[in-house]
């Protein structure tokens, strides 16, 4: 049975979602699915203001192909270490989101890493899907 964490989608019903998915030996394992408004913001804030986003950072907001169908993570320690690279203060003035969102970010990034770190360390694959 697939394991599908949605603490992070819940409320956000019917709108855009972004899920993980671990699969192992072809097979999917695990599914996270969050709020695209919470994952559009972390990636926003991982990419400090005047900089240009580099590795899975500028597929992420530059790409076009991810969101069409299901994308595979090619490095996932270049993902983790990026997504370490979050920042609040990363965010101009016009693009910071609320005060609400901005305390939720920490915790659902910390989820993404955890996940993130259990594929790698169980040799398995990550792949991105916009729902």
């Amino acid at each position: 049975m697939i394991e599908v964490d949605d603490e992070y989608y819940k409320g956000f019903e019917g709108e855009i979602e972004i899920d993980f998915v671990y699969r192992r030996d072809g097979e999917v394992v695990k599914r996270m699915e969050i709020w695209f408004g919470y994952f559009l913001n972390l990636i926003t804030g991982m990419v400090p203001e005047n900089e240009e986003p580099t590795g899975i950072l500028y597929d992420l907001l530059i790409g076009e192909d991810w969101e069409e169908e299901p994308w595979k993570i090619l490095d996932i320690q270049q993902t983790i270490e990026q997504f370490c690279g979050y920042n609040e203060c990363n965010f101009n003035v016009t693009e910071k989101p609320s005060k609400g969102i901005l305390l939720k970010l920490p915790k659902v990034l910390e989820k993404i890493l955890n996940f993130l770190k259990e594929v790698k360390k169980n040799d398995g694959e990550v792949y991105i899907e916009y729902l």
